[in-house]
């Protein structure tokens, strides 16, 4: 009954916004696009922008982070590295740009006109939302 319990009340998968820069042109995207540009496998970069394409990532696992890779990547966080590793030994592919903080990816993709990541949506305050787009929510 104990275990019932724990488990009614354990943590819900995070609400994510996947969010580019304000002159990207995109307005919405699939989970199945976002997984083509932040891997770049089909482009390197945006259409319309003509900008590399730039991955943001944070630099440690959080709950954030495995929605993404869980449910827009379908991919665990060593396929992920491991993805990046082999891409910068075949075709020396910068890997992504890791950050420490929802405010720092935001930061980075509003100064970035080629960038794209994830965050909380509850990061995504009005002077956040006005620095970025975004895309798509997963839940």
């Amino acid at each position: 009954m104990l275990f019932i319990m724990l488990t009614a009340f354990a943590p819900a998968a995070s609400e994510i916004a996947v969010i580019v820069n304000n002159e990207n042109t995109v307005d919405k995207l699939t989970p199945g696009e976002v997984k083509l540009y932040w891997l770049r496998k089909i482009k390197k970069r945006w259409p319309d922008i003509n900008k590399n394409i730039k991955p943001a990532d944070r630099k440690s696992k959080c709950s954030e982070q495995d929605t993404f890779y869980e449910s827009v990547l379908g991919m665990s966080a060593n396929d992920v590295e491991t993805y990046f590793t082999q891409k910068q030994y075949e075709n020396a592919e910068k890997p992504q740009d890791k950050f420490s903080s929802d405010d720092s990816i935001i930061d980075f993709v509003a100064g970035e006109p080629g960038a794209i990541g994830f965050v909380n949506v509850s990061s995504l305050s009005a002077a956040a939302k006005s620095k970025v787009k975004v895309v798509l929510i997963v839940k």
